[in-house]
């Protein structure tokens, strides 16, 4: 595991046994601040826009007709084609998304300061060698220009894939939700992942993708169980009342609205709770569709 993961876990369990007093909670990012580290050789800069790719019409199909959930099971296997675990230098690990033939989105957090990227797309079980698994190393990625590694304000990266992917049943991209997309206060938002299923950090992660839904919340419901101002209108929040919610593991990657059996990714998981993350206090996530014309640039994406 590399230490700047190793870091944000330990974090969380030396915080999560302070007392549970919502006003007084701090993202584990805010208190426990890393330096900046030195990016890696396949870091992107970005000087002028990405050619056209327009995936509307055929990206965040729905591939099994499944109905929605309150509690943690297993996803139907392939259910969500989107869905790809990245492995960063060998030892961290994350969570991402396949949002066009050339690349996967997720967390900055995830790949800042990245050497070799390895992404697994068309996975279910990630333990086990499926015929429908496609294993794909890079190295180049974007941060956000403006990402911040102490308050993770603009948590967010793409992953630049170094020969495009061919589209199968279980390898398909998320769609991207656009500037206009809703707030999603109070609607069922769903999380993917293969994240602790338990919040102990001493267990692995899960070898299958599991998924869970949860309601949007209101920024400003949100804000209030943090102190300070990290809670801003780029942020979508998560009510993870019952425990129900994203975990380490999980960071970078979706939560998605599912809308007439069509995905729209509208935040990638990017920070929670210093009390832990079955402790019932909002999870974080970037909202993309504050995004949507960065992401276009950097993609060529028509969002």
């Amino acid at each position: 595991m590399t230490m700047k993961l190793l870091t944000l876990i330990l974090a969380m369990a030396v915080l999560s046994q302070a007392a549970e007093i919502p006003r007084n909670l701090r993202p584990r990012s805010e208190l426990f601040p890393r330096a900046p580290v030195p990016q890696g050789p396949g870091h992107i800069v970005v000087t002028e826009p990405a050619a056209p790719v327009d995936m509307r019409g055929f990206c965040g199909q729905r591939k099994v007709d499944s109905s929605r959930i309150v509690g943690g099971v297993e996803a139907v296997p392939h259910e969500f084609p989107w869905q790809v675990a990245v492995t960063i230098d060998g030892e961290g690990f994350c969570g991402g998304t396949l949002i066009s033939p050339d690349w996967v989105m997720t967390a900055a957090y995830c790949v800042d300061g990245a050497r070799q990227l390895s992404l697994l797309l068309g996975a279910h079980d990630r333990t086990v060698a499926e015929a429908s698994q496609l294993t794909i190393e890079t190295t180049e990625y974007a941060t956000h220009p403006n990402w911040n590694t102490a308050t993770l304000v603009n948590n967010i990266a793409l992953i630049r894939l170094p020969t495009p992917v061919a589209f199968t049943p279980e390898i398909a991209p998320i769609c991207i939700a656009p500037s206009t997309e809703p707030d999603h206060a109070g609607d069922a938002l769903l999380v993917s992942g293969w994240g602790l299923t338990i919040d102990d950090i001493f267990q692995p992660f899960s070898p299958i993708l599991m998924k869970v839904t949860a309601p949007g919340m209101q920024t400003s419901t949100c804000a209030a169980s943090y102190i300070g101002n990290i809670i801003t209108d780029k942020i979508l929040c998560i009510d993870t009342s019952g425990g129900h919610g994203s975990c380490n593991g999980d960071w970078g990657g979706p939560l998605s609205f599912d809308s007439n059996g069509v995905y729209n990714q509208v935040g990638v998981f990017s920070f929670s709770s210093a009390s832990g993350c079955t402790a019932g206090y909002p999870a974080a996530f970037t909202r993309v569709s504050s995004y949507a014309q960065w992401i276009a640039l950097v993609t060529g994406l028509v969002i």
